[in-house]
């Protein structure tokens, strides 16, 4: 596994689940623990 790292002047934060298209998407469906998200600090 390879470290996530985010580009200067944003900030990773670790979500279970995303919402597209108003559906909630679960990471676990995916094998995952969690999906990054990019986000202004």
């Amino acid at each position: 596994m390879t470290k996530l790292t985010a580009p200067p002047g944003k900030r990773v934060i670790w979500r279970p689940w995303i919402t597209k298209n108003g559906v909630r998407i679960y990471a676990r469906q995916y094998g995952l623990r969690a999906f990054p998200i990019l986000v202004d600090p």
